[in-house]
C-alpha cells in the first residue's frame, strides 16, 4: 500500500478505509498521516501484518464502505 494511501486518502467516497499492510509498511502509512490530517489513524498490530483502520475526523458521506 505504502506510496499508494495518499491516493486513497484524497479521493476516498468513505468515512472509513480499512486496509491490509505489511508490518514493515506500516511506518510509510503513519508517514502518509501527516500530511493527511483531516484521518485519524489506528494501526492494529497482528503476527505477520497490520490492519490500518483510517477513520475522517469529520465525516462527509452517509453510508460507510470498507
Amino acid at each position: 500500500m505504502g506510496l499508494e494511501v495518499g491516493w486513497y486518502l484524497r479521493f476516498a467516497k468513505a468515512d472509513r478505509i480499512k486496509a491490509l499492510i505489511s508490518l514493515a509498511g506500516a511506518d510509510q502509512v503513519r508517514h502518509a498521516m501527516y500530511i493527511h490530517t483531516d484521518w485519524d489513524l489506528e494501526i492494529e498490530e497482528l503476527e505477520e501484518h497490520a490492519v490500518a483502520h483510517m477513520t475522517r475526523k469529520k465525516p462527509r458521506y452517509d453510508k460507510e464502505q470498507e
